[in-house]
């Protein structure tokens, strides 16, 4: 009927017309806002937690010692604890200690909590030794050192 009677530019007027009425229903439903689905703010991830070790000799924890690590900064606290994220590289200012070689003994350990020998981190000091903490947590260092653990 009405449809038989268009041709040509009528015809390709009518289909535009019946395609933007399509599409204004369609996407009539869509659009911002409401819902209560949520879609808001999302709060950022907490920042993780650091990860504590502690720096002993066979007394126990050594006080005051300098060290940085990537994440910062500080001096072991009086048990002997230092504080880092894992990944960080951490820098101990070994200044006044005798070293560990063959001819002066003041051994050192990295252990945790549980005074646990920590093994198999990575080290390396400026007087050239290097090499990784053994079972009990020891590492090998030289008079007034500073060594860098790869935690």
């Amino acid at each position: 009927m009405i449809l038989n009677k268009l041709e040509g530019e009528e015809m390709k007027r009518f289909s535009i017309l019946v395609g933007l009425a399509a599409a204004a229903v369609v996407f009539t439903g869509c659009g911002g806002g409401g819902g209560g689905g949520g879609g808001g703010y999302v709060p950022p991830a907490p920042p993780p937690a650091m990860d504590v070790l502690y720096l002993d000799d066979v007394n126990g924890g050594l006080v005051g010692v300098p060290y940085a690590c990537d994440s910062g900064s500080g001096v072991t606290d009086a048990n002997g604890a230092f504080y880092f994220y894992v990944g960080d590289n951490c820098t101990f200012d070994l200044t006044g200690f005798d070293g560990s070689t063959a001819y002066l003994w003041d051994p050192l350990f990295i252990d945790d909590e549980g005074a646990n020998g920590i093994g198999g981190i990575g080290y390396d000091c400026w007087s050239g030794t290097y090499g990784t903490t053994d079972v009990s947590g020891y590492f090998e260092y030289d008079v007034d050192d500073e060594c860098t653990f790869y935690l």
